[in-house]
């Protein structure tokens, strides 16, 4: 036993010796949205063929990266990590422990902005990532990002740029919806399978398809594990609450991710009738207003049956949604989660789908919790 004047840089500090020690290739994703489903595809595919530490769940910050490392047992080949800030030098500081040879940046959006002030500023701190890459190293990065030229500016590596623009060094082709939900397409010459909602999941999965190509992993493993590749909870994760299907995204929300979280849902097959329950999206900054507004208007054209809102930023959504010509008749704001919960159980019905989204601040989590009370039954997964 011994004593430090400082925990949190021992801890570091600790990490970073200890990642120099057992010396796996690094792998680290960035970006405003999509880390942690990136992470989950690429752990799954290197696991193919070498022994693999993966970021558990969210530990992405300053704490959760030296975690991570340290959860090393010390024979891994490769170690998947995510890298998440919400301030300037924060992956610079991440990266400095990690050492990544290999970078991933899934894309650039408006999140934090409370701390990194413009677009800009977000591709700038996600770039720290791509300075601490080696020469020898590689960088993959978003072809269909407006940063990307950017990005590809800021990396000393080697750079692979993927998604659906034409100029992407690996592109994605011949996307199609499955029968039994999500898409199938090609990144390059491998084919793939998501069986998820969304067209994130197709990017998601492609970036981490040419991590894996890069890596000698064969087209038919990486498509295998796709398939199997977990999804974490609040995440897009389905459950049936008495016959109703909650679309459960609560774990996070910025102004990227709700958009991409809504035209998902609305791909979900649904009986009945659709809702959105939305909370604050947290961390906007000065840009909060304009931006729970721009998001009112998409969900108010989204087509759904109505729309309950929490929070206190959430009032301009609700607004803005209000006020489109084609609306939802039935659109209610709220600032406490049991009370919208009530409301919300006296709207459903079997046979309807919500989603449930807002940021990690706003706990939406907690709707489900509330309805699984009152409605007496059991969320049963069914994704």
């Amino acid at each position: 036993m011994f004593d430090v004047p400082d925990t949190l840089r021992a801890l570091q500090a600790l990490a970073a010796a200890y990642r120099a020690l057992v010396n796996p290739r690094v792998i680290a994703i960035t970006g405003s949205t999509g880390k942690t489903g990136t992470k989950e595809y690429l752990a799954a595919i290197v696991a193919r063929r070498y022994r693999v530490m993966a970021t558990p769940g969210n530990l992405n910050n300053h704490i959760g990266l030296p975690l991570t490392i340290l959860g090393m047992e010390g024979s891994e080949d490769i170690c998947v990590t995510e890298m998440g800030a919400n301030h300037k030098r924060e992956i610079k500081a991440l990266a400095d422990i990690a050492k990544p040879e290999i970078g991933i940046v899934t894309n650039i959006g408006p999140a934090h902005l409370e701390f990194f002030g413009s677009l800009k500023g977000v591709a700038a701190a996600k770039a720290e990532l791509l300075d601490a890459l080696p020469g020898e190293g590689i960088a993959v990065l978003p072809a269909d990002d407006e940063f990307v030229d950017f990005l590809k500016g800021r990396a000393k590596a080697r750079t692979l740029t993927f998604g659906f623009a034409a100029q992407a060094d690996r592109r994605i082709t011949s996307l199609e919806k499955r029968d039994s939900g999500g898409y199938r397409f090609r990144v390059g010459d491998t084919p793939i399978e998501v069986p998820r909602y969304g067209k994130h999941h197709v990017l998601n999965a492609a970036a981490a398809a040419v991590v894996g190509s890069e890596l000698g992993i064969p087209p038919d493993e990486i498509a295998a594990a796709v398939l199997e590749a977990k999804v974490n909870q609040g995440r897009g994760v389905l459950f049936d609450i008495d016959g109703i299907i909650f679309f459960d995204d609560s774990y996070n929300s910025n102004p990227a991710s709700l958009r991409a979280s809504v035209d998902a849902f609305i791909e979900l097959p649904a009986k009945g009738r659709r809702w959105l329950v939305l909370g604050d999206m947290l961390e906007l900054g000065d840009s909060s207003a304009d931006l729970h507004r721009e998001a009112g208007v998409f969900c108010g054209r989204a087509k759904v049956d109505g729309i309950l809102t929490i929070g206190i930023e959430a009032v301009e959504l609700n607004r803005a949604a209000s006020g489109e010509r084609r609306s939802p008749e039935h659109i209610t704001h709220f600032i406490d989660v049991d009370a919208l919960a009530r409301h919300l159980n006296e709207l459903v019905a079997p046979g309807d789908a919500v989603l449930v989204k807002g940021s990690r601040g706003m706990h939406m989590e907690r709707v489900l919790d509330a309805v699984e009370k009152l409605r007496g039954a059991a969320r049963r997964r069914v994704d």
